[in-house]
């Protein structure tokens, strides 16, 4: 009875169909698979085919403590789309009895999600009318179809997922989606047969051309079948135009990583951050299927020996000892199984092991340690090297001290050593050198002890790159770990701009063709230029696809349908050609060029060179971020110029940009801006040796016991800035709460030493409980004389711990020994230069005895900032021996103020030059005092020729106004 009224249904449902003239969609014919759908779910998932059910089996187990939901994507691939789908229609059962607190369709982000029945064991027919469903359906680009359990295990099925409607489906005339290539992301392996498969949709195309990446036409011909096979290429990047198609299928072909032995060293390396970046998106019409597993298999055939990844500490432990690895585990699977290495890292501490809803980092210091030992026992083998922290010296990430930071870095420290002793550990990546005065900080509290690898990102120009490296190799020096590697687990081109392109996902911006080249000359380029200054492993950033600052920067190596940009094929050239050789140094071919020296395996040398664009000799323009960068800053000229090779004349031959072979005459190479390497070169010497990389550990310290850590809670009776490097004593007796942690299996007696001032309430000898902590609350007062830091440490078991350190400054005006320079030509209009995205008018108020400025934007302006420039006269107004900058301000409508920054400029170009940016408090609409430090080694305040001070906004219309303005110098 039940089947007959099943069918009463079906019939009842197509004879509407018929009615209205609905048809089956031709593209929805194979949708029903297994490979169409993709895991999704709070537990480990398992997607097959079930033939007996004719169906989707979906299966999934959840571990303890999740929210348990399972709602496997089924992606729209172009041209397929909802645009003009008038009913869906579909089956489902589960395989036991199970009660559901939800369960629904869900159409991309839209709500509401459309409600299913109470799932059962008897198939149910479900019919979505997508007009009532879905309020813009031409946009969705995914459906989610599942439920939230109650039960731990779950079986269910999906059968006869049809869509219906009245249009017939528009032709493909765009390669890009008309072409697929028979390779993950079109990156073939050489040797791999070059097979093109033509879309069902697409028209057939009467002829294609191929041409290589200089538009140069390499073959021509008929397309025939379904199917394009392709004669070997060498390695290279290609373009397959269609005759009356618009776009190109691009793809590359890279030298295959098996026919050259490994090296496990290998320097070039690259940030992937694929559990993040390729999770699957709702609104990306071009996601591939099984992302996860094509990021990966594109590590494998670049060459990459190790790339980055992130996790999220509060996804992975939601509660006390409650683990959920996610997709952490399986992407580390992913590459490991193809023989990709992880440097793991995480942040986001999980709430219940922070101290308050504004901390970012974690307080309790025995989960931090129980965490790092957790992560590398579970990873151990996949994940061969960890960092603790993202760019903690960013207010994007950490929000403490650099003594809070140091505090955790240890207990993390601890814990990766605790569970592989081998196990190399890095010191979070900062962000760059503008805040290294953090670095510093980090650095008294005794960190030097608790990493192996030092790590940072760089997104500078070419051209800053050797004082950049100096300021690095100054602050190791200064700390005695100059004998440690330096890795750079972040480095990225802002060289060619935002995206000039309207992305496939609404909202973004992509790179044009030109702009992918600009990325391709800038990878190689950097890369040799670090690895020649002294970096030991460089990971360019990012792999898969990214955009970032509202959707305008276009980051990565593959576009958002996951195929390759020129600059992979690039990467994948220097791995092959350069993967084992050693840097020798820059050899001198002339005005305009660059050549890099390098010895291979078999003794043999390999020149690297190239002629210099504004990639070498620029830095990027201000806010490069979200503006366009200028149409003459392009790839398209080739910058030719010759040299010659010392020695007799010959033939040489090497490889292109791209891997593609090339042959030379000796006497007259030529150069263009794109990077091309000759092979077994003669007669050449570095005129500027290589720097060798750091290899080794400083030795350990006998006597210390690192297992002890130190760590404060300070009260409203310290100031600290956002710079974070430093504290400001408010008045006498200032409060803290002072913790000391014993992070191992032992029991410790000893004495807390304190310096720096007068304390109230220092304990005195204290037993520490095997991994427990003592708190302590003190009362700190600085004395004249002592030196400029809260200073604790002790003594435990007879060995020394390593300390904790806070440095001090007296606030402006606190002290004898500070000078003041009043600044009363600031507050004239005429010595400040207009800076802005908007139109900015520039005048004094006399009311409120102040220099204003005041910016309307453009309706649509994206990115509203308003930075005026003050040209410094020197020597007299010099910021050599500058302790900061003191001075009021107030803000007109501060609702809409983002951030508040001094920008200190090395040059006097408008808009342009090497700055340093110092950030400011937001101010509000009443007057408040600022003061802007100049405690930043790397500063060089002895440079700095220009003053710019201003807003990043959200509002149409904003002034600021400064007065009172006062250069304190030490």
């Amino acid at each position: 009875m039940k089947r007959f009224f099943q069918m009463l249904l079906w019939g009842a449902l197509l004879s509407s169909v018929a009615g209205a003239e609905l048809r089956l969609l031709p593209w929805s014919e194979n949708v029903c698979r297994a490979a169409r759908f993709e895991a999704n779910s709070s537990g480990r998932m398992r997607i097959t085919d079930d033939p007996a059910e004719k169906a989707v089996r979906i299966e999934v187990e959840f571990p303890p403590g999740a929210d348990r939901w399972v709602y496997p994507y089924l992606r729209l691939r172009a041209p397929e789309s909802l645009a003009g789908v008038e009913r869906i229609r579909f089956e489902f059962r589960t395989e036991t009895e199970v009660t559901c607190r939800f369960a629904h369709v869900m159409f991309g982000e839209e709500k509401p999600y459309f409600k299913l029945p109470a799932p059962k064991t008897e198939y149910q027919a479900v019919t979505i009318d997508v007009a009532s469903a879905v309020r813009r359906p031409e946009t969705i680009a995914a459906l989610r179809i599942g439920m939230n359990p109650d039960a731990s295990k779950l079986t269910w099925f999906i059968r006869n997922l049809e869509f219906f409607g009245t249009r017939e489906p528009a032709r493909v005339t765009d390669a890009s989606l008309a072409v697929d290539a028979g390779a993950p992301g079109a990156a073939f392996l050489q040797g791999e047969t070059l097979k093109f498969r033509l879309d069902p949709l697409a028209a057939r195309p009467s002829r294609w051309t191929l041409k290589n990446w200089k538009n140069e036409t390499v073959r021509q011909g008929e397309w025939a079948d379904a199917e394009l096979t392709l004669d070997p290429l060498p390695n290279g990047y290609y373009a397959l135009e269609l005759a009356g198609f618009t776009g190109v299928r691009t793809f590359a072909v890279v030298p295959d990583p098996r026919r050259r032995p490994p090296n496990p060293g290998l320097y070039f390396a690259m940030d992937s951050a694929q559990s993040w970046l390729a999770r699957p998106f709702t609104d990306n019409p071009r996601l591939v299927p099984n992302a996860y597993e094509v990021v990966s298999e594109l590590a494998r055939r670049a060459g990459l020996r190790i790339v980055r990844e992130r996790m999220h500490w509060k996804e992975t432990e939601p509660a006390p000892g409650v683990f959920d690895w996610k997709q952490y585990m399986r992407n580390a699977e992913l590459l490991s199984a193809r023989g990709v290495e992880v440097s793991g890292m995480y942040h986001n501490a999980p709430a219940w092991a922070k101290n308050g809803e504004d901390a970012m980092l974690p307080a309790d210091l025995l989960a931090t340690y129980d965490f790092a030992k957790k992560a590398a026992e579970t990873f151990r083998g996949k994940m061969t090297v960890w960092e603790f922290w993202n760019e903690q010296d960013s207010t994007g990430f950490t929000a403490e001290g650099a003594w809070d930071y140091a505090a955790a870095l240890k207990a993390a420290y601890l814990g990766f050593k605790a569970a592989a002793p081998e196990l190399p550990v890095a010191i979070g990546g900062y962000a760059g050198t503008d805040n290294f005065a953090y670095a510093d900080a980090v650095m008294r509290n005794g960190a030097g002890e608790y990493f192996d690898i030092f790590n940072i990102h760089t997104y500078d120009s070419i051209r800053d790159y050797p004082e950049f490296m100096e300021t690095v190799r100054s602050h190791m020096k200064r700390f005695g770990i100059e004998k440690l590697p330096v890795w750079f687990t972040e480095h990225g081109s802002r060289m060619e701009g935002a995206g000039r392109l309207e992305n496939w996902v609404p909202g973004l911006k992509m790179h044009s063709p030109d702009q992918e080249m600009l990325l391709a000359e800038f990878l190689p380029k950097a890369m040799l230029t670090l690895q020649n200054l002294g970096a030991a492993r460089d990971f360019f950033f990012v792999l898969p696809p990214f955009n970032e600052f509202g959707g305008r920067k276009d980051w990565g190596m593959l576009r958002r349908d996951f195929t390759v940009k020129p600059g992979y094929a690039a990467f994948a050239t220097l791995v092959d050609k350069l993967g084992t050789a050693t840097p020798e140094g820059e050899v001198k071919l002339g005005d305009g060029l660059k050549g890099y020296l390098y010895r291979q395996k078999d003794g043999s040398r390999t020149l690297v060179y190239w002629s210099c664009s504004f990639i070498d000799t620029d830095a990027p323009v201000a806010s490069v971020y979200m503006a366009v960068v200028p149409a003459e800053q392009s790839a398209k000229d080739p910058l030719e110029r010759s040299f010659r090779l010392p020695g007799a004349r010959r033939r040489l031959s090497g490889v292109d940009l791209f891997g593609t072979p090339l042959e030379a005459d000796s006497w007259n190479v030529t150069a263009t801006r794109f990077p091309a390497m000759l092979d077994h070169v003669t007669g050449l010497r570095p005129d500027i040796p290589a720097r060798r990389p750091g290899t080794g550990k400083s030795a350990a310290k006998p006597g210390l016991d690192k297992t002890v850590v130190f760590r404060t809670e300070l009260s409203d009776g310290f100031e600290t800035f956002d710079s974070r490097d430093f504290a400001a004593v408010k008045n006498p007796g200032a409060k803290f709460k002072l913790q000391v942690w014993n992070l191992s299996d032992r029991p410790k007696s000893g004495t807390v030493r304190a310096s720096g001032g007068r304390f109230a309430g220092l304990p005195g000898e204290i037993t520490l409980p095997p991994f427990g902590k003592r708190e302590f609350e003190l009362a700190f007062t600085r004395e004249d004389g002592a030196k400029p830091e809260l200073r604790i440490d002790g003594l435990f078991n007879g060995s020394r711990t390593t300390p904790l350190v806070i440095p001090l400054v007296a606030l402006p005006g606190v002290g004898a020994s500070a000078r003041r320079m009043e600044m009363p030509r600031m507050l004239k209009p005429e010595n400040w230069r207009v800076n802005s995205s908007g139109d900015t008018e520039i005048f004094y108020d006399a009311a409120e005895k102040a220099i204003a400025f005041r910016t309307r934007f453009a309706p649509g302006t994206e990115d509203r900032w308003s930075y005026p420039e003050f040209l410094l006269q020197l020597p007299r107004e010099s910021q050599q021996g500058l302790f900061g900058v003191a001075f009021e301000v107030k803000v007109s409508p501060a609702a809409g103020v983002r951030q508040m920054a001094l920008m200190a400029v090395r040059s006097r170009e408008n808009e342009r030059g090497h700055y340093v940016t110092l950030r400011v408090p937001v101010p509000g609409e009443e007057w408040q005092e600022r003061f802007v430090s100049y405690l930043t080694p790397h500063l060089k305040p002895e440079k700095i020729q220009q003053l710019r001070i201003g807003v990043n906004v959200l509002s149409d219309d904003v002034t600021v106004y400064l007065r009172n303005i006062r250069f304190i110098y030490k």
